[in-house]
């Protein structure tokens, strides 16, 4: 009897430790979903991100939930609120902002002095395991052909990067599980193969790395607005990247969100966009001719506070736009990549990769896949585009 009783405990507890909670996130003026919200157990550093549909879903814990957007106010959750609802509404901060003239303010004077001064005190630097959620989707004139989503633990130094040392030395990466993966194949060899490398992907998640850049290379900033709260004060601007007296893009409609102080940047938008001709290309196996040209490039970055009350990366996301033009086609092609960071885990350390820098994530998938718990849901095109027969 004793035996039994047991193990219904046992039974029960696993059953309410394994219990997922899945709601919608809405604009409460708009009543739209809204895409790319923050919810987490701050104690336990742990959380998810909704998807472009709104919808979430985290693990219950009795513990109150923060929700958090760059567009919208900051909420607290009540367990026992939230675990009852499926819907939560958020509101947007644009009555919570005071617009700043300012004709002089100095943006990389800004970025100088958290590179600087302040870069190793406000962000967390330590190793550390990050579980993570990876999408991927890839277009050709708008319509997705390639999609796939998998688990994967990323260990690095957070948001340092050094330029003397290779990539795949900062970064180790262990591919856990494949929740989803889709190609639709296409009669032609230079869409199949067009990707973003990982060795691009994962130097552009380091904070340190885009800011140096800025500070080294861009030109003729044009502040657009400055609005600040309680809590930030966000940049909107223009400018023009130089490198070896070339132009190579224009940043346009670019935010930087710092703290009040200056000596953070809690989040990043840069939109790149490329106005260069054609390039000449040839196919790397049947060795055809081609064009190719980028024509935008958008990197945002996201952070959160971690235990250590430093700033740790939320989720990276890397969008990048071109075409690609033969005599019988020109196509339009896009690529998003997302990584989204669901727990992290300070002074852990992965110590082998299991995945290839010199390929794309496409190509480091294992022919046996493995299906794990998702944690980030599917949008309803990623669902049709996984129901359909090609």
């Amino acid at each position: 009897m004793k035996r039994s009783i047991l193990l219904i405990v046992m039974f029960c507890s696993h059953f309410l430790f394994g219990q997922t909670k899945e709601f919608i996130l809405v604009d409460d003026t708009t009543n739209e979903p809204i895409d790319l919200v923050q919810i987490s157990y701050p104690a336990l550093e742990i959380g998810s991100i909704s998807n472009a549909d709104g919808r979430i879903r985290i693990p219950l814990k009795e513990q109150n939930i923060l929700v958090s957007h760059i567009n919208y106010i900051e909420k607290t959750f009540a367990y026992n609120v939230f675990k009852k609802k499926d819907t939560l509404f958020l509101t947007p901060k644009t009555n919570q902002l005071d617009e700043i003239i300012v004709y002089n303010i100095d943006l990389k004077a800004k970025i100088t002095n958290i590179l600087k001064n302040t870069y190793l005190n406000q962000y967390s630097t330590e190793k550390s395991i990050n579980k993570s959620t990876y999408n991927e989707t890839f277009r050709v004139n708008d319509s997705l052909v390639r999609f796939f989503q998998v688990q994967l633990d990323w260990w690095s130094k957070e948001a340092l990067f050094k330029g003397n040392k290779p990539i795949e030395d900062q970064n180790k990466i262990v591919l856990e599980t494949v929740d989803y993966s889709k190609l639709k194949k296409i009669d032609s060899e230079f869409v199949n193969g067009a990707s973003v490398g990982n060795k691009d992907f994962f130097k552009f998640l380091h904070l340190n790395f885009l800011l140096s850049i800025f500070k080294e290379l861009a030109t003729d900033i044009e502040i657009k607005s400055v609005e600040k709260d309680e809590k930030s004060i966000n940049i909107h601007f223009d400018a023009t990247l130089i490198q070896n007296g070339e132009k190579m893009y224009d940043f346009k409609n670019s935010l930087m969100v710092f703290d009040v102080d200056y000596k953070s940047i809690n989040y990043l938008k840069l939109n790149m966009i490329y106005d260069s001709g054609l390039i000449d290309d040839v196919s790397k196996k049947s060795k055809i001719p081609y064009q190719r040209k980028t024509t935008k490039n958008t990197i945002e970055l996201s952070f959160k506070k971690s235990k250590n009350n430093k700033l740790s990366l939320n989720y990276f996301i890397f969008e990048i736009e071109g075409i690609i033009k033969n005599k019988g086609f020109t196509n339009t092609v896009s690529s998003k990549q997302s990584l989204f960071i669901l727990e992290h885990k300070i002074g852990e350390k992965i110590k082998k990769s299991n995945i290839d820098f010199e390929e794309p994530f496409y190509k480091n998938l294992p022919s046996n896949l493995k299906v794990s718990d998702v944690k980030i849901l599917l949008t309803n095109e990623e669902k049709e585009f996984l129901q359909k027969n090609y």
